[in-house]
């Protein structure tokens, strides 16, 4: 690997198991001149670490692997990924997932044509079961074939800065593992906060805002593994608290951006910032203890205007104006009860 690679592709690992090997075949199967594939070994078990070894004494020529020598979390691996990396585009992908043959390939042949900022390509997401012998996914395990990442124009390259922003909080799939980011685009100070989940919801909008220019790919090139014990399924308050913590001072970021304030993206953005509130509103009813509730849930609120470019009454005229009163008397009737 003497040469600079054009990509480095980017995997956190802990305790992975078996589907490791699954996520390393889709990627070096592939055999695209110029890959880097750096792995970070977040201190896992000795199988995952004899497992990366093995793959390893295969492809000395594609493979690094950093280890740290204590389990720090995906946010801390993430970050010494990005120190790490050689590569002039960034793609972050998760190891239990499995990249789609001919991925690279088409990847290539954009940034060579099109060199975007960013890429955004869509997924499909299958569940955890034991390896397929002879298939990267069992047809039976696929439960969404298809979900796109990106509501706007496609398969073209686009400078609107707006439109990039509003499309992706539009769909809400804002994960690292569909963003393929050129490294010059990706800001100096920004870094995966590390100690919390939602990491992703924390970093990649803010990678948006200083995208130049973007491309949405409508064809799958990862399939996403849904796991039992993932972070959604199991909230409990201190990840609550990371996920309303993921976008606070967003609404300041994106102010002070070089992204033009359009109405429709403002829109977009506080929209899913105050769905983001009533969902953590109402994971947090759910838990089973509520001692000290009615603070926690004021902090969420505060977090929230920090997080929105609307506030509360810009926002509830916003819904009325679109025709979404349904809405409208949620928003309206949440806020007051916290308010009482």
């Amino acid at each position: 690997m003497s040469e600079s690679p054009w990509i480095s592709i980017l995997l956190p690992v802990f305790d992975v198991g078996a589907a490791l090997d699954t996520c390393l075949a889709s990627i070096l199967d592939q055999d695209v001149a110029g890959v880097e594939l750096v792995i970070v070994d977040d201190a896992s078990s000795a199988d995952d670490a004899a497992r990366i070894e093995s793959w390893r004494a295969r492809r000395p020529d594609v493979m690094r692997v950093v280890r740290h020598a204590r389990n720090q979390g995906v946010a801390a691996a993430r970050n010494t990924l990005l120190d790490e990396a050689r590569g002039e585009w960034l793609w972050f992908v998760d190891p239990d997932d499995v990249v789609a043959p001919g991925a690279l390939a088409s990847l290539r042949t954009i940034v060579e044509t099109s060199a975007p900022d960013l890429v955004m390509c869509d997924f499909r997401t299958f569940d955890d079961a034991p390896e397929a012998p002879g298939a990267a996914v069992a047809p039976a395990s696929v439960r969404r074939p298809h979900v796109r990442t990106f509501e706007g124009p496609s398969d073209t390259l686009s400078s609107d800065r707006a439109a990039l922003v509003a499309g992706l909080f539009r769909t809400g799939q804002l994960h690292p593992w569909s963003k393929i980011v050129r490294r010059e685009t990706w800001p100096a100070t920004l870094r995966f906060p590390a100690g919390r989940v939602f990491e992703d919801l924390a970093v990649f909008p803010r990678v948006a805002l200083a995208a130049r220019t973007h491309l949405h790919v409508p064809r799958v090139w990862i399939s996403y593994r849904q796991r039992a014990g993932s972070v959604l399924a199991s909230l409990d308050e201190r990840k609550l608290d990371d996920w309303t913590f993921a976008l606070a001072g967003f609404a300041r970021d994106l102010r002070e951006s070089p992204v033009p304030q359009d109405t429709g993206m403002l829109f977009e953005v506080s929209h899913f910032c105050a769905r983001t509130l009533l969902r953590a509103i109402r994971r947090h009813r759910r838990l089973p203890s509520r001692v000290g509730e009615r603070e926690r849930l004021r902090g969420y609120v505060e977090r929230w205007r920090e997080s929105s470019p609307l506030d509360a009454d810009a926002l509830a005229r916003a819904y009325l104006a679109r025709g979404m009163v349904g809405r409208w008397a949620q928003w309206r009737w949440t806020l007051w009860r916290l308010a009482r």
